[in-house]
């Protein structure tokens, strides 16, 4: 890059330059914004297995308790949080979604205080 009068630094290369770095650019964001989705989408599989887990855990011969069914909808929200964040681009709709899922674990932990 080289000053011009405005002094402002100008690209060298021209159009053709730009373009292939626009391109680097952007593949790069799209290479680390679906890294992220993906590692995010994996870490959720995890908490839903285990919320799944918890909402299935019934003593032989047990009724389901409110814990129960509370740990069923936190399996199921996280679940459609993954699909959510498989097609959504919009970082703050996602994180919106993962601030829903910790009041709902935060909601458990303290029924659960309140059950044992």
């Amino acid at each position: 890059m080289h000053p011009n009068k405005g002094r402002m630094l100008k690209p060298r290369g021209g159009i053709k330059t730009l373009s292939r770095k626009i391109r680097k650019i952007t593949k790069k964001f799209d290479g680390d914004t679906q890294k992220i989705r993906g590692d995010l989408i994996l870490d959720l599989k995890v908490l839903a297995e285990l919320a799944h887990d918890q909402a299935t855990k019934i003593k032989k011969g047990g009724r389901p308790t409110k814990e129960h069914r509370n740990w069923a909808r936190l399996a199921a929200y996280i679940s459609q949080t993954i699909n959510s964040i498989a097609k959504e681009y919009d970082l703050m709709k996602i994180k919106e979604k993962l601030e829903e899922i910790k009041r709902m674990v935060e909601k458990l932990e303290r029924n659960h205080g309140k059950t044992t």
